[in-house]
């Protein structure tokens, strides 16, 4: 049997046009050997933090502050239960998440964890978040990120290098320990977000009662140079030969049985299997001394009902890296053969299965996290959310500010959500009454509290002072635009900007001076210039000092803004 796959490349027609000779890079090989999975890593060993911080690679769906507070929720929980149980208060409690990428889930997931922690019997049980992946470029963005310095210091973050397709133990960057099987005094927690749809997979096919293992050929439309080049995934394409699978397939009876139980029960359905995701998993399991929480949200599905729909079809996304679906009913009955317990959804999801997977104990021994899962995944969880939000962005022009105000609240603050808001909120801005201003003062500085800076292109501090500028904060608004300087260097409309802020305060010589940095930047800004004039005869005439009318520099300020 064979089958033309799905290219898999937006580029690939126009690399077709250059006519030159078609390459194979491989022939019917098995997914989980292919050599996209090398292609991928060579990928996120070249791009390293840059994957991420350019948007590339998506990413904010398993890293904002809704989905951070969920798990902490749920972890926070998961503790109470450890607790009830005699563990080791002399040892911190570890949360390993496995492939940090930009770190914005570990940043929010902290905050409210040790809080929620801070004001409960939980309170003298260390805990240690452990950030892991296994570029070394990507750690070393971690460990210099100056937003991380207070937790590293208060000994409730560390690094470690941790490879999730081959390692069974890590080595604390700070610290210094080894964390091996046999060592660990307590319960582990795992956090496994956007990782297994992006590490080796099989993938088989059920058709009239027999088994089919899929092979992959994979060419492209050019003779490659490089068969390591990461950029050859954004121009493959490939397609599928279909053997007959007879007898036992893996070496692990564990998954023989699940591969036989699918073949039994599905027809005429095409699955994907998470190799890799199994042997990490197993990994864990002994490092943990099977005792552990995984928690883990990933594109995938957890029913027969998602499998008949066509997911389990091995259809590839392609994002400067690629990524495939997860099957986490496959990963939900590994589990339970290693004596674990399974958490799915009870409904499908649209956009993240969120599954968790405890072991060490029964039933009864995981009441609180088992009333966590429902709470915070089951009620309204991730998945929901990010399905309301696509909704409410369809309709941001027609929210009052109070409204916008209390989606806001909702995200927990999402600096994207603010982004995709500000334009509605500045249709406000002319009839705001007093409390509506400070209402979004007060959300401006959420906002920011929630934010971890990626060194991506868009400004927020710019954007948040601005605003608060605007609204005649302008202590406030000076204190984010520094922030601005301090991420992205100082600018003529930021330094402008902030002249504009010291004048309405009375403070001429500070305007003075954030005006000379802006002429020295640009010297024919001529809202810079204009405004200098107006400053400089008020210095000659004290009786005139600070009359300029906050009309006057919200109009000033309204044609310079856009040229930070």
């Amino acid at each position: 049997m064979r089958s033309k796959g799905a290219q898999i490349s937006n580029d690939a027609a126009a690399v077709r046009g250059v006519h030159k000779k078609n390459s194979t890079l491989e022939q019917q090989q098995r997914l989980s050997r292919s050599l996209l999975w090398k292609l991928q890593r060579n990928y996120f060993e070249r791009q390293g933090f840059e994957a991420w911080s350019t948007g590339a690679v998506p990413h904010h769906i398993t890293s904002s502050p809704f989905i951070a507070g969920a798990y902490a929720e749920a972890v926070f929980w998961f503790l109470r239960d450890c607790v009830a149980k005699p563990i080791d208060l002399t040892q911190p409690i570890y949360i390993l998440e496995l492939g940090s990428g930009p770190g914005r889930f570990a940043y929010s997931f902290l905050k409210k964890l040790l809080a929620l922690r801070s004001g409960s019997v939980l309170k003298d049980v260390r805990i240690k978040y452990v950030m892991t992946d296994f570029s070394d470029r990507t750690i070393e963005s971690w460990r210099t990120h100056r937003w991380f310095e207070p937790f590293i210091k208060e000994g409730v973050l560390d690094f470690a290098r941790f490879d999730v397709e081959h390692d069974g133990k890590f080595k604390l960057m700070h610290g210094g320990e080894t964390i091996s099987a046999g060592n660990l005094r307590n319960p582990l927690v795992v956090i496994a977000n956007y990782l297994f749809d992006s590490i080796p997979q099989d993938s088989f096919l059920v058709s009239g009662g027999e088994l089919f293992e899929t092979l992959l050929t994979l060419t492209t439309p050019m003779q490659e140079k490089n068969p390591n080049d990461p950029e050859i995934l954004s121009r493959v394409e490939f397609s599928y030969d279909f053997n007959r699978v007879n007898g036992h397939y893996y070496k692990d009876a564990k998954w023989n049985r699940i591969l036989a139980d699918y073949k039994k029960r599905l027809t005429d359905t095409a699955f994907l299997f998470p190799t890799a995701a199994l042997e990490c998993v197993e990994n864990l399991h002994r490092l943990s001394g099977g005792r552990m929480l995984l928690l883990s949200g990933d594109r995938g599905y957890s029913s027969d009902e998602a499998l008949l729909e066509g997911k389990g079809a091995p259809t590839m996304a392609v994002h400067g890296s690629f990524s495939l679906m997860v099957d986490y009913q496959i990963i939900g009955e590994f589990c339970r053969q290693l004596g674990g317990q399974v958490l799915h959804p009870e409904r499908k999801t649209k956009s993240l299965n969120i599954s968790a997977f405890l072991f060490g104990g029964s039933g009864d021994d995981f009441l609180e996290t088992r009333q966590a899962y429902a709470e915070v995944i089951e009620k309204f969880g991730p998945d929901d959310f990010f399905t309301l939000k696509e909704g409410i962005s369809e309709i941001y022009d027609g929210l009052t500010l109070e409204q916008i105000v209390a989606f806001l609240r909702l995200s927990c603050w999402d600096h994207k959500r603010f982004w995709e808001c500000v334009p509605f909120i500045k249709q406000h801005l002319e009839n705001m009454s007093a409390f509506e201003k400070q209402q979004l003062r007060e959300a401006i500085v959420k906002v920011w509290d929630s934010y971890l800076p990626i060194g991506e292109e868009s400004d927020l501090a710019f954007e948040l002072g601005t605003l608060l500028l605007e609204m005649e904060f302008r202590a406030e608004a000076i204190e984010f635009l520094q922030h601005s300087v301090s991420l992205y260097g100082i600018a003529p409309g930021t330094a402008y900007n902030i002249a504009v802020c010291h004048y309405g305060l009375g403070q001429l010589d500070q305007a003075l001076e954030y005006l000379d940095q802006a002429l020295g930047l640009d010297p024919e800004f001529a809202e810079a210039i204009n405004l200098r004039s107006e400053l400089v005869v008020v210095q000659q005439e004290p009786a005139l000092n600070g009359v300029s009318t906050a009309q006057d520099l919200r109009l000033t300020f309204a044609i310079s803004k856009e040229l930070k």
